[in-house]
């Protein structure tokens, strides 16, 4: 986890190439297809998608490297080879997607098994050009691991800038668990939960919840109203995960923490609603 260049924050929006407008039709369309409370025609939802990926559409390519890493029963058979070469295509592009997913394969010794390769390495590479889950990963490293407080934070950090809702979750767990500012922690929750994490709604419906036990609920009064209004977005998100919520702040304010108030380092500290 050494580390010696100054950290610079870039978002890997500056590395996106002007996608084909044709692509991105057929792309559009596979996901339509894809959504989860459709039949799925998976040999259409495939055949889009290799039609975009003719025409360079890396979103595509991520899509389709997903459904053969995994497989899909009655669908799309595990292909790890053409899962390896489609992230491959994404590196020669220079997505920074690409650099992550391959990774991330590494690191879980799915396909690849060249000694000489170093997953961390990719990851890097991925973060240097701002992608948000290799920021995320690397930055819970260097906390957690490396022992490098302010550098993960800001890895972190850097990935929340660009709406990727699972930072936001990992700096309420931070707050939560680190720095025990437990209403810091439930901003971050909540503004995860807008970006459509589906363990901050859990985790914030679970918060007001008359059973659980207060050290759970960070020491929050539990709240009728309030498990049910995060309850409805959890169940939202079950249904549709692409759903966001982004007037979520604005229409529900977050109540003072009994001891802490609004944020436990600033006592006098009020959001501006």
């Amino acid at each position: 986890m050494a580390e010696t260049r100054k950290f610079i924050c870039v978002h890997e929006k500056k590395y996106f190439p002007v996608l084909d407008s044709v692509a991105d039709a057929f792309y559009r369309e596979a996901v339509k297809l894809a959504k989860p409370d459709t039949l799925r025609p998976w040999y259409h939802i495939v055949e889009l998608y290799e039609k975009a990926i003719e025409r360079n559409h890396w979103k595509a390519m991520h899509n389709l490297a997903a459904l053969y890493r995994t497989g899909w029963p009655g669908g799309v058979e595990k292909d790890t080879k053409r899962t390896i070469d489609l992230y491959q295509r994404m590196i020669d592009l220079n997505i920074p997607q690409g650099f992550y997913n391959m990774g991330a394969m590494i690191g879980n010794s799915a396909g690849i098994t060249n000694p000489a390769t170093d997953g961390l390495t990719f990851l890097d590479k991925a973060a240097r050009m701002g992608n948000p889950p290799a920021l995320t990963q690397l930055g819970k490293l260097y906390i957690y691991v490396g022992k490098k407080e302010e550098l993960g934070l800001q890895y972190i950090r850097c990935a929340a800038e660009q709406g990727y809702g699972q930072a936001n979750y990992e700096l309420a767990a931070y707050y939560r668990i680190v720095d025990k500012n437990f209403p810091i922690a439930l901003q971050y929750y909540q503004l995860a939960l807008s970006q459509g994490h589906e363990g901050a709604a859990f985790t914030m419906k679970e918060i007001f919840v008359k059973s659980t036990p207060p050290h759970m609920a960070l020491w929050y009064t539990p709240e009728d109203s309030l498990s049910r209004l995060y309850n409805d977005f959890y169940q939202q998100l079950l249904i549709d995960p692409d759903l966001r919520f982004p007037a979520l702040m604005k229409d529900h304010p977050l109540p003072p923490h009994p001891t802490q108030g609004y944020d436990a380092d600033r006592p006098d500290w009020k959001p501006d609603h």
